[in-house]
């Protein structure tokens, strides 16, 4: 139920979506866009969806 089809397209969607949402977060007080931020909280996305792909994956 759980094939390498279904986990690329949650991937390509959580990154996209993540992205989308991250992208506004990235930028300081100052209004400049921090691209280390923005590359710390998409490795954290990435784990996050990872640690997903493990728990769904799992045989039971």
């Amino acid at each position: 139920m759980w094939d390498r089809k279904r986990q690329i397209i949650w991937l390509a969607a959580g990154l996209a979506f993540g992205s989308f949402f991250l992208y506004p977060l990235a930028f300081d007080d100052a209004g400049r866009f921090d691209r280390q931020y923005f590359i710390q909280l998409e490795a954290l996305l990435v784990l996050v969806i990872c640690v997903m792909f493990y728990v769904y994956s799992r045989k039971q």
